[in-house]
């Protein structure tokens, strides 16, 4: 195995400073303040929020492969979710350890973070893993091996400095590659569907359409623009003001993530085994008021169900069980500057 790579994490602070310039610059030429809703902290907590986030991804670069000093920042209590590749859950340290020291032995891979979100009590990286191959960990992949390796989406919850909850999304380009779960059998059409619906009815603002994406009992949390709501009707409440009222919305999907129900494709005599249960959407949303320019990034995680420790209760009808959204800092920072 070799040591750690060095390479510095593609969000550091110079690149998300120098983005959040030209997000300054692009906002401060009207004048005036676009109508996008703001974050609920001031610019003095995001920026913390982004710092420690940050830093909280150096360790955890620097650390790999050593895993007693890659979980370093995990509670005693963490609890996790990897529905595509593990058995769902892993429920405390000791269990979040053997199944890191799974994918460790695996291969000869490091971890490079490509992007980082944001939310009051965590954070999504965007992750490439050079020298991953799902031939490494026992699958048949046609075609040459690929330098970059795999990627992944790896969201992290803290509490008093410590990770509490992690979870664990592939792209579904890679998983129809690789033939993991719904995607070896058809590309899961249900995945776009879900998308088109769920980018149509908000991009709308159409309370009715965007209550009948979501269960009786959805969870939807926002936490840096401080909108959660239970229920669809009350989740289809925010159809009107999650992007602004500006008249001009447009919402731009920049790539996507998926959960299946365990990797192995379905067959006729279990028809269900490696289903679609969660969908992860990056998107870019953007409202002009008058000229005045607006601007979202975020990535949104939806589950399309009830996750339990070693099993997932797809909900029959593909709704959304809980959503979870994270912001990219610059747009964040900007917008606080209007």
């Amino acid at each position: 195995m070799r040591t750690p790579s060095s390479k510095k994490p593609a969000f550091n602070v110079v690149v998300a400073m120098a983005a959040f310039s030209t997000l300054m610059s692009a906002c401060s030429s009207s004048g005036s303040a676009s109508s996008m809703p703001k974050p609920i902290l001031s610019e003095t907590e995001v920026q913390q929020l982004r710092d420690e986030a940050g830093a909280f991804a150096d360790r955890s670069i620097t650390a790999w492969p050593d895993i007693d000093a890659f979980v370093a920042d995990y509670a005693e209590d963490i609890r996790g979710a990897d529905p595509t590749h593990s058995d769902y859950c892993c429920k405390g340290k000791d269990a979040t350890v053997a199944y890191w020291r799974r994918w460790a032995a695996m291969s000869d891979y490091t971890i490079n973070v490509t992007g980082m979100y944001l939310s009051a009590d965590g954070a999504a990286y965007e992750e490439a893993w050079p020298g991953l191959w799902p031939s490494d960990y026992g699958f048949s992949v046609p075609g040459p091996r690929d330098p970059e390796g795999s990627h992944a989406l790896d969201i992290h919850r803290f509490r008093d400095g410590q990770v509490t909850w992690g979870e664990v999304w592939y792209p579904p380009d890679e998983n129809e590659r690789f033939g993991f779960g719904c995607f070896a059998i058809d590309g899961c059409p249900s995945m776009q569907e879900t998308v088109d619906r769920y980018i149509t009815a908000w991009s709308l603002r159409a309370s009715n359409a965007v209550a009948a994406l979501y269960s009786r009992d959805a969870v939807f949390t926002d936490s840096l623009l401080g909108l959660e709501a239970t229920g669809a009707d009350e989740i289809g409440d925010l159809a009107a003001g999650r992007f602004g009222s500006a008249a001009d919305l447009s919402i731009e999907v920049l790539g996507l993530y998926a959960w299946t129900d365990g990797h192995s494709p379905p067959t006729e005599a279990a028809p269900d085994r490696g289903r679609l249960v969660g969908v992860a959407i990056h998107y870019r949303a953007e409202v002009d008021d008058n000229g005045v320019a607006g601007v979202q990034e975020a990535i949104t995680t939806l589950h399309l169900g009830t996750l339990h420790e070693t099993s997932f209760d797809a909900d029959p009808q593909g709704l959304i069980h809980i959503e979870n959204v994270y912001h990219e800092p610059a747009t964040l920072l900007a917008a606080l500057q209007e």
